[in-house]
């Protein structure tokens, strides 16, 4: 397990290097692998000499632990549902939000999985990012089920776990389709919450005495 650290640049011309670099290794990563990645990749990619990569990122795992940040803030800012009240349209906000995020950062995420294998400081990124949604997922059936709008035999934990589990790999599954924009992807996963957690769906907001189209759509959830 690597426990080097890397160097944090002083001046505005060293942060554009390092942003740089960072750019450029995702895409090597993305295209090469891991294994397959050497240092001398990521420098000629981001068009700097060899040694530069060095000055901030020791080793390889440090270039790619720099280039997951963005990605697992992403994923992070994905699960979280505002100021939605209604329970129904919070999971389809966070499933459409979830899968788009997970679509854009999927081969990278490939990547990082492979490493986490023999890389317990990555392991513990993706365990953290997979515990941080299971909690805010579980908080929220615990209080639907307080409202009474949730099934109150379910144990939110464990729901929260096993939802969280098939939004993850659904993502993985609908991004190798290239279909991350589909909304159908979100709509299936909404409805499969909304039933597995005994929501009733949202209620019509009528103009004119008509539903609304959006409303017509959050019916079919």
């Amino acid at each position: 397990m690597s426990t080097s650290q890397t160097r944090q640049p002083r001046t505005k011309r060293g942060e554009q290097t390092r942003a740089r670099l960072i750019a450029a290794a995702r895409g090597v990563f993305e295209l090469q692998g891991f294994a397959s990645t050497r240092m001398g990749d990521i420098s000629a990619a981001a068009g700097v000499s060899h040694g530069t990569v060095y000055t901030y990122f020791p080793t390889k795992e440090d270039v790619l632990a720099a280039t997951l940040t963005e990605s697992v803030e992403n994923l992070r800012e994905s699960i979280r549902t505002g100021d939605l009240t209604d329970p129904v349209e919070r999971i389809s906000n966070a499933n459409a939000r979830y899968l788009a995020a997970f679509g854009e950062n999927a081969k990278l995420l490939r990547v990082v999985e492979e490493v986490a294998v023999v890389e317990d400081r990555f392991a513990r990124i993706l365990d953290d990012l997979r515990r941080t949604h299971v909690d805010r997922v579980a908080q929220q059936i615990a209080l639907q089920q307080e409202r009474g709008l949730a099934d109150p035999d379910l144990d939110p934990r464990i729901a929260a776990a096993s939802l969280c589990a098939m939004v993850e790999g659904f993502s993985r599954h609908w991004s190798d389709m290239g279909a991350p924009d589909d909304p159908d992807g979100h709509i299936t996963l909404t409805r499969i919450w909304q039933r597995a957690l005994g929501l009733s769906a949202p209620k019509q907001k009528t103009y004119n005495n008509t539903p609304h189209q959006e409303d017509q759509d959050a019916i079919h959830i």
